[in-house]
């Protein structure tokens, strides 16, 4: 397997690339620089990988949901090298890359971003299935999909935060949280690769990131 994938959906970008048995990747914790730093994050991950635009099988982004402009950004770079090299690109939902390395845990996974305004994004799977789409939910929205009981693991950079927002309404929820700051394009990628082998259809020319939430500048202004 040749392939790239990069994760832009929040301020900490990061960049992995496989060459067979080669793998290397990258974590840039940025705020207001992603666009400074994704090219020549992505350029240090081929050359170390030793791989060049043209060797690659196929490329893949996280597709949101996530920070509007990361996701504009990830997609912008990558249709780039799309459209130079003619490779398939594949969009993986943010926060399936965040439950996928925790796929074979019995329990129910939370993976969540923090997506401010006191809210987050958040999908829910239960036994390896998603029971709860990507969603924009309130910590006491949330609450209304989890039982009590349920043994729950909230995975995910704002993992903590959100674990913090229900203890506040549900003291006694049981939970287990891990918030690592692993290298999410590395599950991008990995993702990616299944839905390559499996001859799923590439991203088209039209496609874009999936928002969720209304850009600010497109909720209706009341008058």
């Amino acid at each position: 397997m040749k392939a790239l994938a990069v994760d832009t959906a929040t301020a900490r970008i990061s960049v992995a690339a496989y060459n067979e048995n080669q793998h290397v990747s990258l974590i840039l914790n940025l705020e207001l620089r992603q666009s400074e730093k994704i090219l020549p994050a992505i350029e240090t991950v081929l050359r170390e990988a030793e791989l060049k635009p043209e060797d690659l099988d196929f490329v893949a982004l996280s597709s949101g949901p996530g920070s509007f402009t990361g996701l504009r950004l990830g997609f912008s770079a990558l249709k780039a090298f799309q459209l130079s090299t003619d490779c398939p690109l594949y969009g993986v939902p943010t926060l399936q890359a965040y439950f996928y390395p925790f796929r074979d845990f019995s329990g129910t996974i939370v993976p969540v971003i923090d997506a401010k305004k006191d809210r987050f994004y958040v999908s829910i799977y239960r036994n390896g299935k998603q029971s709860l789409e990507d969603s924009d939910l309130s910590p006491e929205e949330l609450l209304q999909y989890l039982d009590r009981e349920e043994d729950i693991l909230i995975t995910g950079a704002d993992a903590g935060f959100c674990m913090e927002k229900i203890l506040e309404l549900r003291p006694d929820q049981k939970f287990h949280v891990f918030d690592g700051k692993e290298c999410v394009a590395d599950y991008v990628l990995l993702c990616a690769a299944e839905m390559h082998r499996n001859g799923k259809e590439p991203l088209k020319d039209f496609d874009g990131p999936v928002y969720i939430r209304q850009h600010d500048a497109e909720v209706p202004k009341i008058k």
